[in-house]
């Protein structure tokens, strides 16, 4: 009787201490619910305190382990464009970017380009299956003075990149081929663009050519610079990789 009570009371131990032992990781993993409930009363106060001037609310409250450091996200009921994230760590509010990401315009920005591709990409895909992907990037160093949460039109963001991801051959004409097809679209329904790049694939071989500028896409003989980058690597500013 005696070593079976023995045997309870240190299976109850081991339960116990498996147990602490998974509190632990989740704590140094995920943070824990005291702290995360600290973190977001430090934020609602500061902003509070900050931006009484807009109609804020926390998103969203997560840890990273790393640095040990609560990411707050805040998020406006009125503006799709203000969002923002705090940062929270040992019981203070220490970063805040709202400038860089808000009054800066990136939000505005990246948004505007975000619909850039959800209106082109089924435009393009209508004339030819193989591309499958457009991404649009905007220059980094462009001031494109949009304001906050700007309706989307095509002409708004002009000073961005098209890269392109396609499928089902590697050739110069093929290539030519889809660029000229996307060029052609967005002339049409009023997109621009002041850079392009593309990549394509057939089986394990894959082209890649960035730097390409309008002013190549309106010349006729585009597959030819093209093939003269793809031969030297390099061609009137274009540069060309090749894997495969």
């Amino acid at each position: 009787m005696r070593k079976k009570f023995l045997m309870k009371i240190f299976a109850g131990m081991i339960a116990v201490l498996l147990i602490l032992t998974i509190f632990f990781i989740a704590n140094l993993f995920l943070g824990n619910p005291v702290s995360a409930s600290i973190a977001k009363g430090k934020a609602l106060s500061y902003i509070r305190d900050k931006y009484s001037h807009l109609d804020l609310k926390i998103s969203d409250v997560t840890y990273n382990a790393k640095d040990g450091v609560y990411y707050i996200s805040v998020s406006s009921n009125t503006s799709i464009d203000t969002n923002f994230t705090l940062r929270y760590r040992n019981g203070e509010i220490y970063a805040d970017d709202y400038e860089t990401s808000v009054l800066s315009g990136m939000n505005t920005v990246n948004r505007l380009c975000d619909e850039y591709e959800k209106s082109l990409t089924p435009l393009v895909q209508e004339k030819t299956k193989n591309v499958t992907e457009i991404t649009v990037m905007p220059e980094k160093y462009s001031n494109y003075n949009l304001e906050l949460d700007s309706t989307f039109e095509p002409t708004l963001v002009k000073n961005v990149e098209i890269k392109i991801h396609g499928t089902g051959g590697t050739d110069p004409k093929y290539i030519s081929d889809i660029l000229k097809v996307t060029y052609t679209i967005m002339n049409e329904n009023g997109y621009a663009a002041q850079g392009f790049g593309i990549r394509c694939n057939q089986g394990k071989e894959i082209i890649e050519l960035i730097n390409i500028k309008p002013s190549h896409m309106e010349k006729e003989n585009l597959d030819e610079i093209l093939q003269k980058a793809m031969t030297n690597n390099e061609y009137d500013g274009i540069i060309a990789f090749s894997k495969g």
